[in-house]
């Protein structure tokens, strides 16, 4: 029987992808403990604000790997792109594993901490995107819709085994021996990912025939309405998935509605669902419109957000049933995404395009979510819609704006 290296080769792609979001999302499920580990202040407002930061930064940064990693996948093909892109995603990880607390070397625990955390957001930028192109453009004819899935589907998988390494962690571990030591053990695990910087195939993605006669940056004028559409409609996905992966969490337990495994519960679910419905909606996006599902997600965000704060919830299950709707509704927005972003570009732009669309919409809209969204809620719950409300009515314009190409 003989073997298609091809889609062998995509297969690697999607499992490194997997443990690529595993590494970069381990941040989110640990905020708790990291802000009592590394931010021991009293006044709980700044320690709020700060712990915020150090995991926005992530995401601030990611505009700077884009810029470094999304031309050297365009001139020098996506497999190089993502190779540099893994290591520089282990080496911070294990590092925060290792790091020692504010209470053993003071100021400098938080400084490396943001440090490691920015290196992260720097090997993301470049990664995702790469990845998502060269499963799209490894896809057999009339798939790639579906293998574009598998690039969000993946990410999702990977945020889902970092929830879960926290819940693991309470079947061998007191909640004192996880503050005190056991957290480190999942960003030491982080370590696995290493291998796949050297496994991924030379002709995963599709050959590039058509060289650039002008500058990056100069080619990327040329698409500038693409560029601007497509961070548009990141914008919302951007705010969708971390108020619900990052805010809800430590809402829910500060708000003393949910303890810190009830709300880690709620959220690996919720991402569980998620990824059943990007691989569903995957599948079917190959016959019907992308756009369609794109829309269908975003109406359905909207609507579980207005739900979810203009309601007195305070059960787990009421909680629970709610981030089980919103997962699958942002699963509908994902999973014709990778597809979508991937043919609006032609080759020898699209990784940088890509890459900086995705980046600079989740920098800017993305890392300013958890503040914004936990200063809006202390003002009153009827703001905390906002957000979602704006990011959606600027998905809508992009997508009446950007055609779906073929």
């Amino acid at each position: 029987m003989k073997i298609n290296m091809k889609n062998c080769g995509s297969y690697v792609g999607a499992l490194g992808n997997v443990l690529e979001w595993y590494n970069f999302a381990l941040f989110m499920p640990f905020l708790h403990i990291i802000s009592e580990e590394f931010f021991p202040l009293e006044n709980v407002e700044y320690k709020e604000i700060l712990v915020f930061f150090a995991m926005s930064i992530g995401l601030f940064t990611r505009p700077l790997g884009a810029a470094v990693l999304g031309p050297i996948g365009d001139k020098f093909g996506r497999r190089k792109a993502i190779s540099v892109s893994i290591l520089l995603m282990v080496i911070p990880t294990v590092c925060m594993g290792l790091l020692p607390n504010y209470e053993k070397i003071g100021i400098l625990a938080p400084i490396l901490l943001i440090l490691f955390r920015a290196m992260q957001g720097i090997s993301l930028g470049g990664e995702y995107a790469a990845a998502m192109i060269h499963l799209v453009e490894c896809a057999p004819p009339g798939k790639r819709g579906f293998y574009g899935s598998l690039s969000d589907a993946g990410s999702q998988i990977g945020v889902l085994l970092s929830g879960q390494s926290l819940v693991l962690l309470y079947f061998f571990f007191s909640q004192d021996e996880i503050y005190s030591f056991a957290w480190r053990i999942p960003f030491l695990l982080a370590a696995t990912l290493f291998p796949f910087a050297f496994l991924i195939p030379d002709d995963v993605s599709e050959k590039n025939n058509e060289k650039p006669k002008e500058s990056i940056f100069s080619a990327l004028n040329t698409y500038k309405k693409e560029v601007v559409c497509t961070a548009a409609v990141t914008s919302f996905s951007a705010v969708a998935f971390y108020t619900l992966l990052t805010f809800f969490p430590y809402y829910l337990v500060n708000s003393n509605m949910l303890s810190l495994k009830e709300a880690t519960t709620c959220s690996v679910y919720a991402t569980l669902t998620m990824t059943i419905s990007i691989l569903v909606g995957g599948y079917f996006c190959d016959f019907y419109s992308k756009k369609f599902f794109m829309r269908f997600g975003v109406a359905g965000v909207s609507v579980t957000v207005f739900t979810m704060f203009l309601s007195d919830i305070k059960s787990f299950e009421g909680w629970l049933i709610l981030q089980l709707l919103y997962g699958a509704f942002i699963g509908a927005y994902y999973s014709s995404r990778a597809a979508f972003f991937t043919d609006a570009f032609p080759a020898h732009v699209r990784c940088t395009a890509v890459s900086l669309s995705l980046s600079l919409a989740q920098a800017v809209f993305g890392g300013l979510t958890p503040v914004v969204m936990s200063q809006l809620t202390k003002i009153s719950p009827f703001l905390s819609v906002v957000p979602i409300a704006c990011v959606s009515c600027f998905a809508f314009w992009a997508l009446a704006v950007l055609e779906e190409k073929k």
